[in-house]
């Protein structure tokens, strides 16, 4: 399938690949029913110097939503059915299957995405001058994770922590930038 060059699918992948996000985000989606494409976005703005507001989470929430339920967790529900072996098929084809399905899971993520750079064009925003880009991805993942069915955001400080690290690494030295007091409160 030929996709339109996208920055945010580019970042995401990138992060999404970085130590242990791909872990923590599932973790989330999991446990909290997060939708990873909204956690990357909230990172992508935030590293974009774009703080998002309540009205931006609803309507990436709206976007996503029916990628979500109709195409997205089908497809997982179904990769995650074969994983197990509970469905008598050949070895082979449950292998070519999985991929088959991998693939289509992925390009509904990248579709998904697609949608939600439509839905806010980042190019067409202010930044945040009175933040930093860390701020402004705290700020960010903040108004999502509100949204989520989560007692106490002390317990995916952890998950935030990893993705954050990912996000603001510094390249250069190979450490992680550290962040703000001011930003984790």
């Amino acid at each position: 399938m030929n996709f339109p060059d996208s920055k945010f699918w580019d970042f995401s992948v990138n992060t999404y690949r970085s130590g242990d996000v791909e872990k923590v985000c599932l973790q989330l989606q999991n446990e909290y029913n997060a939708d990873i494409n909204i956690i990357l976005y909230c990172c992508w703005a935030g590293h974009n110097h774009v703080g998002l507001c309540d009205i931006d989470i609803e309507q990436l929430i709206s976007t996503t939503s029916p990628w979500q339920s109709s195409i997205l967790k089908p497809l997982r529900a179904a990769r995650n059915t074969l994983k197990q072996h509970i469905i008598a098929m050949p070895a082979d084809m449950i292998d070519q299957t999985l991929s088959n399905l991998s693939e289509m899971e992925l390009n509904a993520e990248r579709m998904s995405q697609l949608a939600m750079e439509k839905t806010i064009k980042l190019h067409d925003r202010d930044c945040c001058k009175d933040k930093t880009a860390l701020q402004c991805t705290m700020h960010n993942l903040e108004l999502y994770l509100q949204t989520l069915p989560i007692d106490s955001m002390d317990s995916v400080d952890v998950q935030i922590d990893t993705i954050i690290s990912a996000v603001f690494h510094d390249k250069d030295t190979g450490k992680a930038v550290a962040m703000p007091a001011e930003a984790t409160s």
